[in-house]
């Protein structure tokens, strides 16, 4: 039997990403038990974190798109990632000369 418990969640980058998308970070406690002689015993344990992104709006279920394991990448390189999985997914920001 496996289990899976959410341990953390977080929107990432909020009003950076075009309407009806969203970034979320998801850290998860995963189990594996075995049952022997009517009894559940522990197999495995491991944490996992995800950045995932979805699609859809606050009035409809949301679908997810695709999902990154942070243990591939460097958090601090997620943005650059999905920049380029999703070229038009984050705004596109007007700077004024300075």
């Amino acid at each position: 039997m496996k289990v899976y418990e959410v341990i953390e969640t977080q929107e990432i980058f909020r009003g950076e990403i075009i309407e009806d998308y969203y970034i979320i970070y998801e850290q998860t406690e995963n189990k594996v038990f075995e049952n022997r002689n009517n009894h559940l015993f522990q197999q495995e344990r491991f944490l996992e974190e995800t950045v995932n992104v979805f699609k859809g709006n606050p009035h409809s279920t949301l679908k997810k798109v695709k999902a990154y394991p942070i243990r591939h990448l460097a958090f601090g390189d997620i943005r650059e990632t999905i920049r380029n999985d999703f070229p038009d997914l984050f705004k596109k920001l007007n700077r004024s000369p300075a």
